[in-house]
């Protein structure tokens, strides 16, 4: 259980606190990175960030969906 919270935390709660809490504090500045405005690289950057987020919590979570190598594919047998 204590690793489908730490799931959820990164796959979701991460990407969602950077765009929604962290992009209207940096709407304000003036700050510019390579030419490009800090607001649009941070918002930009975050498309890649959060296909990471999502893997990593794949990768946290997935031991809970593994099925046992010895029983076969999913389905197999079923109605016999």
């Amino acid at each position: 259980m204590r690793d489908s919270r730490k799931s959820l935390a990164i796959g979701l709660g991460l990407p969602v606190v950077a765009i929604l809490v962290v992009m209207p504090l940096l709407a304000d500045t003036g700050v510019y990175v390579l030419g490009i405005p800090l607001l649009w690289l941070w918002l930009f950057a975050w498309f890649p960030l959060t296909s990471l987020c999502l893997w990593a919590a794949w990768r946290i979570d997935e031991p809970r969906f593994r099925e046992d190598p010895a029983a076969g594919p999913a389905g197999e047998g079923a109605g016999r």
